[in-house]
């Protein structure tokens, strides 16, 4: 006889801190309990974070009967783990009609579209189960007595001819999952469980079910009456495949906002126009191998402690000191090990060891104090020349650039900041952060056209007092410029330097089109100038990088043949 613990639960297993996919081998108990509880985080986190408003939407079908549906469909979606079932008998017991919905689901065609679509992105595989769970909850009330929606005519009419006794086999299947979960929830909060009740309207459940799978037809009557999920599945799947890099970045700028309600808007004001920029920007970054390399490069810096943390300790390894007498093997001089090999010198090399007489090296090496650091990567700020002399295509650079930083930082849960500046009375900042995402400012830059005077010192005087703001202390800086301008501000260097020491700071310059920096060399730690290369066509063509500078170290670069 099972147990009370078996409703509302997993049917295949005894305690809901377990799914039925798992069982634990003895021989590697421990890596088993982690994928587990890591897998069961997750899931908890997506119903919870993502997925609450749609399984809480008030609906006839039971509640925990929709949570437990939105589990299974989430970690056969979204985590491509195929939910295991050992014991249909006994899956059907509790999930009744979701039983032959669930195998109709898995053999359909937009089945495998979508569980790839989650593979690329989580975003949108957390999209499709929305629309997915909404569909399924649907067609669970369409078929229950309970609904009002549609009457037996109107659904026979839409089935088709000779499915009236598969439509009130089904309809009585549905409404047995109802009366089983109904017990269930009523036992569980009056602390009263009739289990012969229960158990004796589970095998009756599970035996109307798997009769209902034995009718000739059964599989037709579900495929027609899945025929409007599948409809929208597949036009979900269809925007998702032309239009998903776009999602991506929408989902990142607008983590609140339900995406998956608002597919069909892709394509609509005011976001056509910015989508087609972001677009056209992405794809300008693909195609130039150069700047993709300064991008990466700049935005895969890990976190170096400021220079005030660091000390020498002894528990480093990155140089030697000296030599000194102890008992350590693991620094031995090689003419000490070499007493090993002598029958009577390795019994000095013993008499050595325990005395502390061996001859070793001191190793010493870099050490932070202070507690570690929460994120792995620090923020950036980027500085965007908006003057009158990155129009075109320095412009069209700049904008490709910022965008895939700005998809990385985001994406790497990292604070971003841009300043847009141009003449002293020209600025603007737009800040990307856990705290402020000003994310419709953002997407109206790149609609921004480029024009104005130029000055660094009023844009270096930004950059340095968001260097101090308590999100961006110790960010790394990006310049965008084409070098038309001078620091001539001796007082904002001087700061400049002084900040860098103290939050260890890096500056990195990408100038635009020229062969001078405007005075950025003597606070860049990095210098990228790069050129554009117009295509056969005529167009904006890609980026070629034609000389860098590495504190001060020059050096070109020579285009590949």
């Amino acid at each position: 006889m099972e147990s009370s613990e078996d409703f509302p639960n997993n049917p295949d297993t005894a305690s809901s801190k377990t799914y039925s996919f798992f069982s634990v081998n003895r021989n590697s108990e421990n890596k088993g309990l982690r994928d587990l509880l890591t897998l069961q985080n997750q899931t908890a986190t997506v119903l919870e974070r993502d997925l609450r408003s749609t399984v809480a939407f008030p609906r006839t079908i039971p509640r925990p009967l929709r949570e437990k549906i939105a589990e299974i469909l989430t970690l056969e979606i979204l985590f491509g783990q195929p939910y295991e079932i050992k014991d249909p008998e006994k899956f059907i017991r509790v999930y009744g009609a979701f039983y032959p919905i669930l195998l109709t689901l898995r053999n359909s065609k937009p089945w495998p579209k979508l569980r790839k679509i989650a593979k690329r992105s989580r975003g949108a595989g957390i999209a499709g189960l929305k629309i997915l769970l909404t569909l399924v909850y649907e067609i669970l009330e369409r078929f229950s007595d309970s609904s009002t929606s549609a009457s037996g005519a109107e659904y026979l009419k839409e089935l088709g001819v000779g499915m009236e006794e598969i439509l009130k086999q089904f309809k009585e299947i549905l409404k047995g999952t109802l009366l089983v979960w109904e017990n269930g929830i009523t036992a569980e909060f009056s602390g009263r469980d009739d289990c012969e009740k229960r158990n004796s309207g589970g095998l009756a459940l599970s035996d109307a079910v798997l009769a209902f799978m034995q009718t000739d037809g059964y599989q037709n009557f579900l495929e027609r009456a899945m025929e409007g999920l599948y409809g929208k599945m597949s036009e979900f799947v269809s925007e998702m495949e032309e239009n998903l890099e776009l999602f991506d970045t929408l989902a990142l700028l607008f983590p609140q906002r339900n995406w998956s309600y608002s597919v069909k808007e892709l394509k609509k004001e005011p976001f056509y126009v910015q989508l087609k920029m972001l677009k056209n920007y992405s794809a300008f970054f693909e195609k130039s191998p150069d700047l993709r390399k300064i991008v990466d490069f700049i935005g895969r810096r890990e976190f170096d402690p400021p220079s005030d943390r660091i000390r020498l300790s002894p528990f480093g390894k990155n140089r030697i000191q000296t030599v000194r007498f102890s008992d350590s093997i693991n620094n031995l001089l090689p003419m000490e090990a070499a007493k090993l090999l002598n029958p009577s010198l390795k019994k000095k090399f013993y008499a050595d060891m325990l005395e502390g007489k061996l001859l070793s090296y001191q190793l010493l090496g870099k050490h932070f104090t202070g507690p570690p650091r929460i994120k792995p990567r620090g923020p950036m700020i980027v500085l965007v020349d908006t003057s009158g002399s990155m129009h075109g295509a320095p412009q069209t650079l700049a904008k490709a650039a910022v965008l895939a930083m700005a998809k990385r930082m985001l994406s790497q849960q990292r604070d971003m900041k841009v300043i847009l500046f141009a003449s002293t009375s020209q600025h603007l900042e737009i800040e990307l952060s856990s705290r402020k995402k000003m994310s419709e400012k953002f997407l109206n830059f790149l609609l921004y056209t480029f024009g104005g005077g130029t000055d660094f010192n009023t844009a270096l005087a930004s950059g340095l007092k968001s260097l101090k703001e308590k999100d961006f202390q110790g960010a790394d800086l990006l310049f965008i410029t084409d070098g038309k301008s001078e620091v001539s501000d001796e007082l904002v260097l001087a700061r400049w330097e002084e900040a860098k020491k103290k939050y260890n700071a890096k500056v990195y310059s990408l100038i635009v089109g020229s062969r001078g920096a405007g005075g950025l060399l003597a606070i860049s730690d990095y210098t990228y100038f790069v050129e554009m290369e117009p295509d056969s066509e005529g167009g904006e063509g890609s980026v070629r990088l034609i000389e860098y500078t590495e504190q001060k170290t020059i050096a070109s670069i020579e285009p590949e043949n």
